[in-house]
């Protein structure tokens, strides 16, 4: 058994909801707060976290702040909202200005998101890529190092997934900071650091050792869930065509003429990091503030004089593509879709990656 399989464990669900309850350290706070990436050792700086999962409100599923535990829907489709928000939110007051000087916003508070997808782990590694190499993010650096991610394997992908075929789930063999598959009544437990280890540690009362039988349910459960997915999506054959200059601009015109430019593939998407920095001004005190935006608007790229070089839609909608299938993988080595399948649930003219991929290959063939 190699090294790292040694650091693999089991544990009962019926001590999810305790283990939780330990981690949170009492009672949730209020707002979005949590558990560190990378924390110390000292009983201080574990528990007291706040605690985000997936709960039923209002007919949907969303991530929110947990006070009850028993309120944490364990039994969610694979699209579930991207827990993108928690690292790079909707709305990111960035600093104030008062009467006593500049007073900086970022939140560094610690928290453990419970029950996101691979897929989206996989995105967050990119996201670290793009917010933490070169020029660094401070606000994203402090929530990203202050926030811990339990993830779930996909046991059953939902039609509209294709992580598989891009590497980027439905289970991971590194990028994830604890890794959980649902064996049906245990969970098997994979630590992806040193961090998460020391963390697991603390609790060791709670798990316990996995033995033959329980490595031999964990293979079926990946070879089962790869077996579920009905999409499977070749990026490579669309990007490689786009590079021979296969694809004409009559295509992108075509996929344009249906796109109604709401944005929803885009603040679905957990790669897309598009944003608009804005200041507001109230009588003592004023605020610069950062909200997502899409670069499918035709005002994102405004510049003064009020010149618009995306001006048409056909343009903008083209760039989106060339951003996801080609600059991505020049800059971070993976194409910026790790094939969640949400843009093919939010985009009502139906020209989401997968099938604008599927409908390139016919044009071309």
């Amino acid at each position: 058994m190699r090294n790292d399989a040694m650091k693999n464990r089991l544990l009962d669900k019926n001590n999810l909801s305790y283990w939780l309850r330990q981690l949170r350290g009492g009672t949730a706070p209020h707002g979005r707060h949590g558990l560190p990436r990378h924390w110390g050792t000292a009983p201080s700086d574990i528990g007291g976290m706040g605690l985000i999962a997936p709960m039923h409100k209002e007919g949907d599923i969303v991530f929110e702040s947990i006070e009850n535990i028993h309120e944490i829907a364990l039994d969610c489709p694979a699209s579930l909202p991207s827990p993108k928000e928690f690292l790079f939110p909707q709305f990111e007051p960035l600093f104030k200005k008062t009467g006593d000087g500049i007073l900086d916003l970022r939140d560094d508070s610690k928290r453990v998101v419970f029950g996101v997808r691979s897929c989206d782990m996989s995105a967050i590694g990119l996201l670290d890529k793009f917010y933490l190499q070169g020029p660094v993010d401070p606000y994203y650096e402090a929530r990203r190092k202050n926030t811990l991610f339990i993830s779930i394997v996909c046991n059953r992908p939902d039609p509209t997934c294709f992580c598989a075929g891009l590497g980027a789930g439905p289970y991971l063999k590194k990028g994830f900071d604890i890794q959980l598959y649902d064996l049906g009544d245990r969970y098997f437990v994979q630590p992806g650091s040193k961090e998460a280890e020391r963390l697991l540690n603390r609790y060791s009362f709670l798990f316990r050792k996995p033995q033959r039988a329980d490595l031999e349910d964990q293979y079926e459960i990946e070879l089962s869930s790869k077996a579920s997915f009905q999409r499977r999506i070749n990026l490579g054959a669309a990007r490689q065509a786009m590079l021979a200059g296969k694809v004409k601009e009559g295509f992108w015109e075509k996929v344009s003429s249906r796109c109604i430019e709401c944005g929803g593939c885009v603040y679905e998407c957990p790669l897309c990091t598009c944003f608009t920095v804005m200041d507001r001004t109230y009588s003592e005190t004023a605020e610069r503030i950062r909200v997502w935006d899409a670069c499918l608007f035709k005002g994102f790229t405004r510049l003064s004089g009020n010149i618009l070089p995306a001006e048409k839609k056909t343009l903008r909608t083209k760039r989106w593509f060339y951003h996801k299938l080609l600059y991505y993988p020049e800059a971070y080595g993976a194409y910026g879709c790790v094939g969640c399948g949400r843009c093919a649930i939010a985009c009502p003219g139906r020209i989401d990656m997968a099938s604008v991929v599927m409908k390139m290959k016919d044009e071309i063939s």
